[in-house]
Order: C-alpha cells, then sequence, then structure tokens
C-alpha cells in the first residue's frame, strides 16, 4: 500500500498503509492512512515517500520500548551528521554569502516558536531510523539541540573555507568516535526491520514498484519469525541456510521460489545494510540454493489455436453467465479479446477506465498506467486497439461508460489494483468451470501473453515493438533512446490475424 491512494470523489491523494503483520496482534488489521493534502500526482508521490519514513519510526516504536540516549551518544549522532555535512563540500564550499546567510537563518530557526523541531525534525528522525534507534522525546529534543549546535559548526567551518582557509577544524575531534560492539553506549541490536526501512526508503525515492515493497516486506518477515529476534548481529550464514532448508522442507516451498524470491530479497536488504555500513557482512552472501533452471514441459505455455478460438467465441456469447452481476459480464467478455490482441496482463486490462481509452494520430488506444491500479514496470504505454477490437465495438463500449474503472465499481477505502485482481479471478473462474479449460499447466489468463509473443513471431514483428505492446523491458541501454510510435505500433499490430469465431 506504499503508493499515494487517489480518493475516488475528492481527488485528494492519501498515503495509506496496512498495520505489519508482527503488530497485528498489539494492533489489529487496519490501515493506517492520512491526506497528502494535495491533488497533484508527483506532489503526492513525494509527499508519500516521506510519510512511509515517518511510519517507518512509528512502526519501530511500537515494536520496541523507547530507551534515553546517554549524552555520549547523542554526540556522537550528531557527529555523523556533520562529517557527512563536510564531506559533501569537501572541495567546493561556494560563496562566503552563502554560510554567512545560513547562520543568520539558523538564528532565526532558533528563535520561532518549534523552529528547531520543524527546521531539524526530519533530520534527526531519519538518523534514528538508519541507526535503528528508537528513544524517548526527551532524548530526541536533546538530540534535535545537539544537531543545531552540529548544523552551526558545519556552517562557521564551510564560511572559513569559502574565504580561503582550510586549517583544520580545531573542535572536529569533539565527536566520539562511532560506538562498537563492546561499547556500553551501543544499543542492544541492530534491528533486521531497520534495515529493511533503509532499503524501503532508498527503493521507493528511486521510483521503483511499491508492489516490491510489501513482497519483500513478507520475506523478511518470514526469517524473523524463523529467528524468533529482530537483530541482525546475531544472523549468520548458518542460520540464513537453516532458514532456507525451514522453507523447503517445512514450508513445502520449491527450490527456486526459496532462491529467487526469499533469499533474493534478503540477500539486498543486507547487501544495502553493508553499503550503508549498518553491518560489516552480508549473512546471506555466500548461502546458495540449488534449482533446476527450466521446468519439465508438455504442452505450450500459451493457448492452442482451438483454446483460443474455444474461449474468445464463449466470451463473446456470454457462455455460462445466466447468474453472474453486469460488471462481471463485461469483464468475461471484452478481457479475454482485449488480452488476446495487446498481450496485455490481466490486471493491465481489468482495471482499465473509460479515460484510458484515447485517440493518437487518428488511431484508437488504449492507455496502461500505474495511475488505474498497478503496472509491473510502473510505466505507462500506449497499445493501438487491433481493428478487429474497434470492428466488435470495443471503442463504443467504453465511450458509452461513465468515468471510472470499466470492470469493477470502485468503494470507498478499496485498492483499485485489489478490485482488478478479483475481477481477473473471476475470468480465471469462468475459463475452468464454463469454456472447460481446466489443464493445469495453463494459466487461463496469462496465456495470452505467451499466445500474443508467439503469433508476433509469426508475424514477423521486430521483438522492440513487441516488447513497447506489451510492457516488457530487454535491459538495453539502447532501448531508452527515442520514442516508438503509436503510429509504428499499429503498423505492427495489424500484422496480428483476426480470429474467426
Amino acid at each position: 500500500m506504499a503508493r499515494p491512494y487517489k480518493h475516488p470523489k475528492t481527488g485528494v491523494y492519501y498515503f495509506r498503509q496496512r498495520v505489519p503483520t508482527d503488530l497485528r496482534a498489539l494492533l489489529g488489521d487496519k490501515i493506517v492512512s492520512r491526506s497528502l493534502r494535495t491533488k497533484d500526482p508527483a506532489e503526492a508521490k513525494a509527499r508519500n515517500i516521506e510519510e512511509i519514513r515517518k511510519q517507518a519510526m512509528i512502526w519501530e516504536a511500537r515494536r520496541k520500548a523507547p530507551e534515553p540516549l546517554p549524552h555520549r551518544q547523542i554526540v556522537a549522532l550528531s557527529g555523523i551528521l556533520y562529517r557527512n555535512f563536510m564531506a559533501a563540500r569537501e572541495k567546493e564550499p561556494g560563496e562566503p554569502t552563502i554560510w554567512s546567510g545560513m547562520l543568520t537563518l539558523l538564528d532565526r530557526v532558533a528563535d520561532a516558536d518549534g523552529g528547531l523541531e520543524r527546521w531539524y525534525g526530519s533530520y534527526v528522525d531519519n538518523l534514528l531510523l538508519e541507526n535503528g534507534i528508537v528513544t524517548d522525546d526527551a532524548s530526541r529534543k536533546r538530540l534535535i539541540a545537539e544537531v543545531d549546535k552540529t548544523f552551526r559548526q558545519v556552517s562557521a567551518e564551510q564560511l572559513k573555507r569559502a574565504e580561503g582557509d582550510y586549517s583544520p577544524d580545531p573542535n572536529a575531534n569533539r565527536f566520539p568516535a562511532p560506538t562498537t560492539s563492546g561499547d556500553s553506549t551501543t544499543s542492544k541490536q541492530v534491528s533486521i526491520r531497520a534495515l529493511f526501512a533503509l532499503w524501503e526508503r532508498d527503493h521507493l525515492a528511486d521510483g521503483k514498484s511499491a508492489r516490491t515493497v510489501g513482497d519483500f516486506r513478507q520475506k523478511v518477515e518470514s526469517l524473523i519469525e524463523f529467528l524468533e529476534h529482530d537483530d541482525a548481529l546475531r544472523v549468520t550464514p548458518d542460520l540464513i541456510a537453516d532458514w532456507c532448508e525451514h522453507l523447503r522442507h517445512e514450508k513445502a516451498l520449491n527450490a527456486r521460489t526459496v532462491a529467487q524470491k526469499y533469499l533474493a530479497a534478503v540477500k539486498l536488504v543486507f547487501a544495502v545494510a553493508v553499503e550503508k555500513r549498518r553491518l560489516k557482512d552480508n549473512p546471506a552472501k555466500d548461502v546458495t540454493v540449488r534449482y533446476t533452471k527450466k521446468k519439465r514441459r508438455g504442452r505450450p505455455k500459451g493457448y492452442t489455436d482451438d483454446e483460443a478460438r474455444s474461449v474468445l467465441s464463449a466470451a463473446l456469447s456470454g457462455s455460462g453467465l445466466e447468474n453472474w452481476s453486469d460488471l462481471n459480464r463485461r469483464a468475461i467478455k471484452w478481457a479475454p479479446w482485449i488480452c488476446a490482441l495487446t498481450g496485455a496482463r490481466i490486471n493491465e486490462i481489468t482495471q482499465l477506465r473509460r479515460e484510458d481509452l484515447v485517440t493518437e494520430a487518428g488511431i484508437s488506444c488504449i492507455r496502461i498506467t500505474p495511475d488505474a491500479g498497478s503496472v509491473k514496470t510502473d510505466q505507462f504505454r500506449i497499445v493501438p486497439l487491433h481493428p478487429q477490437l474497434v470492428e466488435l465495438g470495443l471503442v463504443d463500449f467504453i465511450r458509452d461508460q461513465k468515468e471510472g474503472p470499466l470492470f469493477f465499481a470502485l468503494r470507498t477505502g478499496a485498492k483499485p489494483q485489489t478490485m482488478a485482481q478479483n475481477v481477473g479471478k473471476k475470468v480465471v473462474k469462468w475459463v475452468r468451470e464454463v469454456v472447460g479449460i481446466t489443464d493445469s499447466r495453463v494459466q487461463p489468463n496469462h496465456a495470452w501473453r505467451h499466445r500474443f509473443k508467439t503469433l508476433s513471431r509469426d508475424m514477423d514483428i521486430d521483438p522492440e515493438y513487441r516488447d513497447a505492446i506489451q510492457g516488457h523491458e530487454d535491459g538495453r541501454a539502447a532501448s531508452d533512446y527515442g520514442e516508438t510510435t503509436v503510429k509504428a505500433l499499429y503498423r505492427e499490430i495489424c500484422k496480428l490475424p483476426r480470429y474467426s469465431v
């Protein structure tokens, strides 16, 4: 739930996040929600990242009792900021007026009511989060005051450098060295969840998929549940290997899933912790789980010609839908056809809205966008509609609908992607029970993506075009250069044969 949620009536974006699994016994299975106070998508995304960071602090505070910080540790923490800011301006301090103005500004901040909290609060919270520390209000206020002192020291030293004096700061050594495992001021542990929060913050700040956050959180929580503690310093390679064995034989997960999902997630979180110097070594780095790379296959992944005709013919006739709702009937009629002639993911189609019908260069297209729900690559794309879809009446159908989702009624508080997924499940149920395609080796919705790729090869559609149509990424830097126009995509998509049903 890390993506900003747009209220369907007001258009205002909200931060929404479900209570983590480990806290539900204490807080209940509920959703935390608060307004981001904006209708602008870009601004909402930026504010949402900040809310995620704040909420991570709240979850950590719930997980362990706040502890007061001794003065030595407070000064040592502020020293981290001092060294970071000094290093960032080591070679180029800028103009003296910048730093003289900064010192004047800091005086005004200190004199203003609540000024230190507004100016330094986010720095301090982030500092505590990165170091896995949960403290009380009194210690936090002392740390804010110490950070103010540190910022003044940085500004004074940068002013001195800007004026040409690069002599060492005589007060640089006032900050105690970072504590070690034998130091009495050291925190009792390095929280695995705090390390996950560091990875999550950077992941979302880079504009990457919010769905991955939820997926990784489940993997990390699985490790914590197995360990029966949340201390990263106590995690060893042997324990990681034992956890993988537990997943394989106690949880009955296949080796590929353990290796590529669970172990991969934990490796990345610990790798980020090492990069940020929260851990010396990555305990999962050298752990491996062997698996067979290629599964045994007894048939194509995509629909055969006969299967495709059976599904599409039944969709047009409305077979077996007598007791289904009007919205589900719509989905059954159109989703298979759109998937067949666009190669799109089923959820990208079931979350389509009326406003996602667009016209470019005189060509009717659908817009597949994260604004409608969930897109795996988190990138929008425009897909021209095959002439057969237009002839079947898809464009007229969409234009006749009111704004919003085409295949479900959005309920207040519900996630569009969840409702779209539920519609996709209804399509699966219909294909299995009504059309009668029960072969477990075929995924009823995803089979269209495989079939589309096969037909594209048969029709000699260039790989670059078929990837652009389906939203696949090939990982080549060259693919980021230039644009693939709607005219070019329409020319290629028209190469696909019509379905005779």
